[in-house]
């Protein structure tokens, strides 16, 4: 159902049996128990669009985009990160959409840069 566009096509790859255990967790939790939830967040994120109003985000924001992610690529990271005064975009190279669970070597250490730089 989501694995094509959650993770890169090198992670489906590599670690079928991660894809599945996710899948397993996703599938049979949140959206088995909120399946209408789901859909209403699926039809805000194709018709909701602030573009134009970004720039009124003043505090520090964090952007983190794989670099194979299919449902939102970096270019739309860039986007948000030009329109925001006080934005930081970090590419991952080697990641789709989960970047968490893809990449937790780069994501997490990351955030807690960022979260550290804000003190």
């Amino acid at each position: 159902m989501v694995m094509p566009w959650l993770f890169s096509k090198p992670f489906r790859q590599e670690h079928p049996e991660k894809v599945r255990e996710i899948k397993a967790r996703l599938t049979g939790g949140y959206l088995a128990r909120n399946s209408s939830a789901f859909e209403r967040q699926m039809k805000a994120n194709v018709t909701h669009d602030i573009r134009g109003q970004l720039n009124r985000i003043s505090l520090p924001t964090l952007i983190l985009v794989g670099k194979q992610d299919e449902l939102t690529p970096p270019r739309m990271g860039k986007e948000l990160e030009a329109e925001m005064p006080d934005a930081r975009l970090i590419v991952f190279e080697q990641a789709g959409h989960g970047l968490y669970w893809e990449a937790p070597h780069l994501f997490n250490p990351a955030v807690l840069d960022f979260l550290s730089d804000q003190k």
